[in-house]
């Protein structure tokens, strides 16, 4: 049984935000986790806020438990060593913006997030770190990524805080990128947790449906927005429904653990 070194980091800085977190680093593709304690909050966009879509309504109180989240989008280089050790092949169907299966049209270099890559893709991602390490590994939910995003204090688009059409579109501020950029380019959110807002749009584990209206179960919820998205839909409660096995340039992966403590597997 090998131990698993939970870091605890005290992280001061003038410009950064200041907290306290606790990091495990899975050592198999070098993934570090931030651990999240859980709570209640309110999920959706204010009825009151003319930029609201009608899927983001009702704003409901949720809460969620403990669990711990990816401090970054999952790169580049980590996607490949991903499938070097495990032996996954992806097919190469379903692409768009992409040339194959977690490759861009555009550069990217092996610290940028991994994109075109579908839901089944991150599942398969999810369900081989759960075997190597016998820990839940998942994709968040719905309310777990909302939860991480408005409990870590972000705030409307800043072209000197995230990667998003601020670059794409004219270059302005820190966002000097017109596709995505390294991981770590931006200040982290309060959590410690990095992009979640920008640079990539993020799968989660849910069906895509609106309150109160029967969906069929079709497409997954992304959250977060990209490199491509404009200023109105940089926010915590934006949400998009997306076919699961489509392969685009701009969704990538972020995974949690659902765990209280991470000290011995």
């Amino acid at each position: 049984m090998k131990k698993l070194m939970i870091l605890l980091l005290l992280i001061p800085s003038v410009s950064l935000p200041t907290f306290s977190k606790e990091v495990w680093k899975e050592p198999k593709l070098g993934i570090r986790f931030v651990k999240v304690h859980g709570g209640c909050y309110l999920m959706g966009c204010p009825k009151d806020n003319p930029q609201c879509y009608f899927d983001e309504k009702p704003q409901r109180k949720v809460c969620v438990g403990d669990f711990w989240i990816s401090e970054t989008e999952i790169t580049v280089e980590q996607w490949k060593r991903f499938l070097k050790i495990s032996g996954y092949k992806p097919d190469q169907k379903h692409l768009w913006g992409c040339e194959f299966t977690g490759k861009p049209t555009f550069k990217q270099g092996k610290d940028h997030p991994v994109v075109c890559v579908n839901w089944y893709d991150a599942k398969a991602l999810a369900s081989w770190l759960k075997k190597q390490h016998n820990l839940p590994f998942a994709l968040p939910t719905e309310k777990e990524w909302e939860y991480v995003c408005k409990k870590g204090g972000a705030s409307g688009p800043d072209p000197n805080r995230m990667n998003y059409w601020s670059g794409f579109g004219g270059r302005s501020g820190k966002d000097r990128y017109r596709f995505t950029s390294p991981v770590k380019t931006f200040e982290p959110n309060a959590l410690g947790v990095y992009d979640v807002l920008g640079n990539v749009w993020e799968w989660t584990e849910d069906w895509y449906s609106v309150p109160g209206i029967p969906s069929p179960k079709e497409k997954k919820v992304i959250k977060g927005g990209g490199w491509e998205t404009q200023d109105k839909n940089v926010r915590c409660s934006v949400r998009r429904g997306i076919d699961p096995k489509r392969r685009y340039d701009t969704i990538g992966i972020r995974l949690i653990i659902r765990k209280n403590e991470l000290s011995v597997y």
